[in-house]
């Protein structure tokens, strides 16, 4: 056992290194192409955002908790690359926009990225599904409670151009907590209706730019977000929920298990590790599947997370 975790330590070390030459790699083919605009307005900055939004905590815990030298290693030439991919992006050395400060640079690539999301949802789905993806906008746009008014533009445009009547939201900050499980069923529903992979894939990469609409990426946004890229990941590569993270309850006494059958109607039973426990539901998130464990402990219910 010892000969294998050296041989797997010596395997990680490693990767840092082939994730150093990838990224080099990637960076080079990009910095000789930096002066042209198609090349820099083809970058999301949105989606380089969420990168290192995501990245830095992880760098953190890296760092600061684990002492994982080869983690916070690879982590770190990732949030780099996030950094060459804004500032490039953001056209800093466009000839065409020479004169304007980053700040002007970055609100103009933000702006534009913004206007061309629509563009990419217009090819995004049959009418079957666009009632859907109507409620996981919604959904989307009050989860970090609040509701901006570029979320309602574009919640709006979406409606329009898919001749559906838009939700009746207002501006402003929302009364309920963020229903994060709600999101993660509305997103479950419309891949109920078997869109196509390539289809599955881009509502992905709209939500990363849904997300960034109001110019901030809130905790809830950014968990919903990590699990929901899990169910569209597994959903195309049609690789199940092997891995995933199960939400148990095992109640202590009768009263507790009345409790469960009235939240889950017709729920069934199961025997884990010498016991009775009921299952409601498996996620890709471990964070997401904490959340889910404290929304039923809150209620009372022993519940634990147990890996899939």
């Amino acid at each position: 056992m010892q000969t294998f975790l050296a041989l797997n330590e010596v395997l990680v070390e490693f990767s840092v290194l082939i994730a150093a030459i990838s990224n080099y790699l990637i960076i080079n083919k990009l910095w000789s192409r930096r002066t042209r605009k198609d090349v820099a307005e083809s970058i999301s900055i949105s989606a380089a955002l969420l990168g290192l939004a995501t990245g830095f905590p992880f760098l953190i815990e890296f760092v600061l908790v684990d002492h994982n030298w080869a983690a916070a290693g690879k982590t770190g030439i990732g949030i780099f690359t996030g950094l060459v991919f804004v500032v490039v992006g953001a056209g800093l050395w466009v000839t065409e926009l020479r004169g304007q400060t980053f700040l002007q640079l970055f609100a103009r690539a933000l702006n534009l990225e913004r206007k061309e999301s629509a563009d990419l949802l217009k090819s995004l789905v049959q009418p079957a599904g666009a009632h859907h993806l109507i409620r996981v906008f919604e959904a989307m746009a009050s989860v970090d409670r609040h509701i901006d008014a570029r979320e309602i533009e574009m919640i709006q445009e979406f409606a329009r151009h898919w001749h559906l009547d838009p939700p009746k939201l207002t501006e402003g900050a929302v009364e309920h907590d963020g229903d994060v499980i709600g999101l993660r069923r509305s997103v479950e529903d419309y891949l109920k209706v078997s869109p196509p992979a390539d289809q599955a894939s881009e509502l992905l990469d709209v939500l990363q730019i849904f997300v960034m609409a109001d110019g901030r990426v809130s905790q809830e946004e950014e968990l919903v977000l990590e699990e929901i890229s899990g169910m569209i990941t597994g959903y195309v590569s049609a690789a199940g929920d092997e891995g995933m993270h199960e939400v148990i309850i095992v109640p202590q006494n009768d009263r507790q298990m009345d409790a469960v059958l009235a939240l889950f109607p017709g729920i069934t039973a199961k025997t884990m590790r010498g016991g009775t426990v009921y299952s409601v539901g498996r996620f890709f998130s471990p964070r997401y599947a904490d959340v889910v464990c404290d929304k039923y402990i809150s209620l009372g219910l022993f519940t634990a997370r147990v890996e899939g």
